[in-house]
């Protein structure tokens, strides 16, 4: 298993690039590292073409009637660009090392930001 920096984390707003959802932007819910997929919701009206699950009966206990269940999607992390803090635009990540002051003691920690505004990410 690796254990590599992601460009994108949780809560962050990103753009779609590749699809059926091309094009929309949303919201980051979770990410499964083991797989490299990120399930998104779609933020400002934009609606994201929801997952449709054919599920047996007595299968799964959450939905014991089966039927078709509608779950978020999942889309590769590749395929996702993070939003702009300041335009709003889709924009390339960097990283760069910051001192920051803890309990008195100097550290560096390593900073998101964005390559068009040049401006820190916060999460």
């Amino acid at each position: 298993m690796t254990n590599k920096k992601l460009h994108i984390q949780v809560g962050d707003q990103v753009f779609v690039s590749t699809g059926v959802s091309k094009g929309k932007k949303a919201e980051v819910i979770s990410i499964n590292r083991k797989t490299s997929r990120v399930t998104i919701r779609g933020i400002e009206g934009d609606t994201l073409q929801p997952i449709k699950k054919h599920v047996k009966p007595n299968a799964d206990k959450n939905f014991p009637e089966g039927g078709i269940v509608e779950k978020d999607p999942t889309i590769h992390i590749s395929n996702l660009m993070l939003l702009d803090p300041t335009s709003g635009e889709p924009t390339k990540i960097g990283r760069k090392r910051k001192e920051v002051e803890i309990k008195g003691k100097k550290k560096t920690v390593s900073v998101r930001f964005s390559k068009k505004s040049q401006e820190e990410i916060s999460k």
